[in-house]
C-alpha cells in the first residue's frame, strides 16, 4: 500500500503523462478530473463487490474465488480512497467531508469483516456497500458533469462493470437470508439500468474488430444471464449467476481498456 506521500507523486505523474498525451491530440478535457472521475466509480464498483464476495464466502459457495475478491477488492478501495483523497483541490468542504466518510465506512467495513459472521454483520456489510456507493456516487457525478464525447463513454462502460456486481450481491444476499422486497426491486432496477447502458454501447460506432467480438458477446450472452439474474425469487443457482457476472464482466473489461485509452487521449 502507498503512503499519501508516495500516492501523491503517482497521482501528479499520472496527470501529467495523460495531460501530455492528451496535448498531442489537442485534448481540452481536465485530466485530473477524469482520475478522480475514475477513483469515485471505482469506490462505487468495490463497494458491491465487496459485499457480495462476503455472502459467497460465509455461505460457503466459492471460497477461494470469494477470498480474492475480498482480498483485491478491498486493497483497490483503500488506494482509491487515498487518490480520491490527495487529489482534491482548493477547499472544497463538502468533497472533503465525503472521503473521510468514505475513509471512516472502509475501517468500519474492515472491522465488519473480522468478525463471525452473523445475520446482523450481513446487513452491516450491505449497510456500508450502499454508504460507500452513495459517497462514490456523489464525487463521480461532480467530475462527471459537462463531461461528453469519449468520457461519457467510458462513464457508460463502467456503469456496466458496477451493475454486474451490484445484480450479483443482491442475488447472493437474497440466498443468504435477505429476502427484503426492496433487495430484489434493486436488483430488478440494476438489470434494467444496465440494458439502457448496452443500447449506448450498441449505438457507438468506433469499435476496432477485436472490441467488437467482446459486444458481440456481451449481446449474446447478456439474455441469458439476465434470466439467472432474474430468477433471483424462484431459483437457487449462485454459482452459475456468478460466473455468468465473471463472464460479462471480463468482456466489459475490453471496452473499459478502448474507451480508457480514447478518453486520455481526449479523443471526442
Amino acid at each position: 500500500m502507498k503512503t499519501p506521500v508516495q500516492l501523491k507523486a503517482v497521482l501528479a505523474g499520472a496527470v501529467l503523462c495523460i495531460v501530455t498525451a492528451a496535448g498531442h491530440a489537442g485534448a481540452n478535457i481536465d485530466q485530473h478530473e477524469l482520475i478522480m472521475m475514475e477513483s469515485a466509480r471505482n469506490v462505487g464498483i468495490a463497494s458491491q463487490k465487496l459485499a457480495k464476495a462476503y455472502f459467497y464466502k460465509h455461505m460457503d459457495i466459492r471460497p477461494d474465488h470469494a477470498e480474492q475478491d475480498l482480498k483485491e477488492s478491498l486493497t483497490q478501495l483503500k488506494q482509491d480512497i487515498l487518490t480520491i483523497h490527495e487529489g482534491i483541490k482548493g477547499n472544497s468542504k463538502e468533497e472533503k467531508n465525503i472521503a473521510v466518510f468514505l475513509s471512516y465506512t472502509r475501517d468500519e467495513l474492515d472491522k465488519a469483516l473480522s468478525r463471525p459472521y452473523s445475520q446482523e454483520t450481513g446487513a452491516l456489510m450491505i449497510d456500508f456497500s450502499e454508504s460507500l456507493l452513495e459517497g462514490a456516487d456523489f464525487l463521480s457525478e461532480k467530475y462527471d458533469k459537462g463531461k461528453s464525447g469519449e468520457t461519457t463513454m467510458l462513464s457508460e462502460v463502467e456503469k456496466l462493470s458496477f451493475l454486474l456486481e451490484r445484480v450479483n450481491k443482491y442475488y447472493i444476499a437474497h440466498k443468504a437470508g435477505f429476502k427484503d422486497y426492496n433487495n430484489v426491486v434493486q436488483l430488478t432496477k440494476a438489470v434494467e439500468h444496465f440494458e439502457t447502458g448496452l443500447a449506448k454501447i450498441n449505438s457507438y460506432g468506433r469499435y476496432p474488430e477485436s472490441v467488437q467480438e467482446s459486444v458481440k458477446k456481451i449481446n449474446q450472452f447478456w439474455p441469458v444471464a439476465k434470466e439467472f439474474y432474474l430468477g433471483v425469487q424462484q431459483n437457487a443457482l449462485p454459482v452459475i449467476v456468478l460466473a455468468s457476472t465473471d463472464k460479462l464482466e471480463q468482456e466489459v473489461k475490453t471496452l473499459t481498456s478502448f474507451h480508457h485509452k480514447e478518453a486520455a487521449q481526449g479523443r471526442n
